[in-house]
């Protein structure tokens, strides 16, 4: 362990052993829209592999290395004492984007030599604004807009919500800071689910108009939604007209409630999918006796859920018609919990500085999530990480449909089961309510080898990336990486794998790595032109694509 010093950067620990030599980083960060320079910007170099290693070296030999600098009044950064290597490089500032990041490459420098006057961008940030007002031209105060983007989560595609606002007594919304990218925007009455603990005895306003959530474009469903872009500093507009039509109240109970415990209140339209389809109304909750009431809803048939934190949670399906809905019972379900145990098999490739013979839950440290694979998330992803022992429990388990996702530092999974499901070749786990679940076992081994490459295609678009599926079974089932900008020639981005179980594998090169459907079989199985590499265990591969897969 020492202490050094990087030319403007401040003192830093390094967390291994390196070797320090002469080279040194240099540049400019500018604005990626306007190229004027960006001072004060936080840049961020780490170091990630030794190149001299060789493609059949382990794939950590320099070690873990970062260091840090301001950018001056000119934009300019200076790194030096550096020794040969792959280093990742970043930079930061309020109101701005990595221009690498936007376009789906983190920024990534193979210095052999002194490198200068390299060029970092920097994207501001994008703006959204509008308004909302009804069918007779009056402004709606208090409208919650929600911004929903499109991707895929571990393989799935999925809605991922975003940025918010609520309108002012003008009608008026504006979102400031967002990253240039395309959103579907929905304006709906209220703030969201809300728990308030209000008692039947208070005043509370009741409406006697509202309107269903809506998308822009009119659509009251996002595949029928128009697309907002965002550009890179640019200003992006939305303007609803809404139709308000009369709305009711909807008044229940709920059953197995805790007294004086908050609940959160979700409802959308039964054909919705609860990720994008928005709460209609507001909740009053009386937490002493459990007695709710739904203000605002149109005519329409729900779904109702709600929650009481990470213990119980109930759904209701419910018809409005042209009046009050009374007499609704939610029983609240206990949650589960999942608990199970990381074995680790082998000592594995060390780094410099570490101990030999630590079990990998203390040197590897591995989180174990469950993902929800339905197509109306009762949550986007549940994790633990292990103790010492290598056991571990996921509370807040609600009954449905999960995907269970291991990653593990420095090692790689050898299996996985549940009660004699083998979750490593089918990683599906249907949880009942009342029925607690079988322990996961996992068992880790230590090391895996490695995989780097470059993909060799003219003006690489944005998000291209790498999909690497293996061709034997079992197995955690296929992985990607992002491509990263390099020292390559032009026309050329890097990527590289580790901790990669040994076998044979196929590499393909996608534009929009971020929204490959992989956990789809149909998708997998029409996959052609891919690049068949072979992985061994403690050493790298390498390989070039030379090709998108269309």
């Amino acid at each position: 362990m020492r202490t050094v010093l990087f030319g403007l950067v401040a003192p830093l620990a390094l967390a291994a052993q390196v070797t320090l030599g002469n080279y040194s980083l240099s540049g400019t960060v500018v604005n990626s829209v306007t190229g004027a320079p960006v001072k004060g910007a936080e840049v961020n170099l780490v170091a990630l592999s030794n190149l001299d290693a060789g493609p059949g070296a382990p794939p950590d030999q320099l070690g873990p290395m970062i260091a840090a600098a301001s950018s001056g009044t000119g934009g300019e950064y200076l790194f030096s004492g550096l020794a040969a290597g792959q280093y990742s490089l970043q930079a930061s500032k309020s109101g701005f984007v990595t221009d690498s990041a936007a376009a789906g490459y983190p920024e990534s420098i193979a210095l052999s030599a002194s490198v200068s006057g390299h060029t970092i961008r920097l994207a501001p940030l994008g703006v959204l604004e509008g308004t909302v007002s009804s069918q007779y031209g009056e402004p709606l105060a208090g409208v919650f807009i929600g911004l929903f983007e499109r991707g895929c989560v571990d393989g799935v595609r999925s809605v991922l919500p975003g940025r918010s606002a609520t309108t002012n007594d003008r009608g008026q919304f504006r979102i400031w800071d967002l990253q240039p990218g395309t959103y579907y925007v929905q304006a709906r009455r209220g703030a969201g689910s809300e728990s308030l603990p209000v008692g039947y005895t208070a005043v509370h306003y009741t409406p006697w108009e509202g309107f269903r959530p809506v998308y822009f474009g009119g659509a009251h469903d996002m595949d029928s939604a128009t697309p907002v872009t965002v550009a890179a500093g640019g200003q992006a507009r939305a303007d609803f007209d809404v139709a308000m039509e009369p709305v009711y109240k909807v008044r229940g109970a709920l059953e197995n409630f805790a007294p004086g415990e908050p609940a959160e209140f979700e409802w959308w339209e039964a054909a919705s999918n609860a990720a994008a389809g928005g709460t209609i109304g507001e909740a009053v909750l009386d937490e002493k006796t459990g007695r709710f009431a739904l203000d605002g809803v149109p005519s329409g048939r729900y779904t109702l859920r709600v929650t009481q934190g990470q213990r119980a949670r109930g759904d209701a399906v419910l018809t409005v018609k042209d009046g009050d809905v009374n007499g609704v019972r939610v029983a609240l379900v206990p949650a589960l919990t999942v608990s199970g145990t990381v074995h680790s098999i082998g000592a594995g490739p060390q780094r410099a500085g570490s101990l030999p013979d630590m079990n990998l839950a203390a040197v590897a440290p591995c989180f174990v999530s469950l993902l929800t694979a339905g197509s109306v998330p009762a949550v986007g992803r549940l994790s633990a990480a292990p103790g010492q022992d290598g056991e571990f429990s996921i509370m807040g388990a609600f009954a449905g449909q999960y995907r269970l996702h291991v990653q593990c530092r420095s090692g790689y999974v050898v299996s996985a089961v549940s009660g004699g499901a083998d979750l490593l070749s089918n990683p599906e786990i249907a949880l009942e309510a009342g029925v607690q679940p079988a322990p996961i076992e996992i068992t880790v081994k230590a090391g895996g080898g490695a995989l780097r490459g470059t993909v060799q295609v003219s003006g690489a678009p944005a998000g291209t990336g790498v999909l690497l599926v293996p061709a034997f079974t079992p197995s955690a089932g296929p992985v990607t990486q992002l491509a990263s900008r390099t020292a390559a020639p032009a026309g050329e981005v890097g990527f590289a794998f580790v901790n990669l179980a040994p076998g044979d594998y196929v590499a393909y090169a996608f534009s929009g790595i971020q929204l490959i459907e992989y956990r789809n079989p149909a998708f997998l199985n029409a996959l052609r032109g891919g690049t068949s590499v072979r992985i061994e265990d403690g050493r790298g591969a390498a390989v070039t694509l030379r090709g998108l897969v269309k």
